[in-house]
């Protein structure tokens, strides 16, 4: 399984009915706006991301910056910027 595809699957759970795409409508061009990304499921999007990061987010939370959260790439870019930390 890829990066991707583990952000998608926790990007897919935590959306759950209020999320419209499901895994294979995601790509990374995919806005997460369009998903009805709001700041608190953005936050709970990074701790349910937690695992994959490998550490806990408080430990990663001054290396993250929500404005630059625009797609589904830029989720995976940062999470695998955070996991080389």
């Amino acid at each position: 399984m890829t990066l991707f595809d583990e952000v998608c699957r926790v990007l897919v759970a935590m959306l759950g009915e209020d999320g419209a795409a499901g895994r294979a409508e995601l790509s990374p061009s995919t806005p997460l706006q369009s998903l009805g990304m709001d700041s608190m499921k953005y936050i709970n999007l990074l701790l349910s991301l937690e695992d994959i990061i490998g550490r806990d987010l408080d430990e990663v939370a001054e290396h993250i910056d929500l404005a630059r959260l625009v797609t589904v790439g830029d989720l995976v870019t940062l999470v695998e910027r955070l996991r080389a930390l």
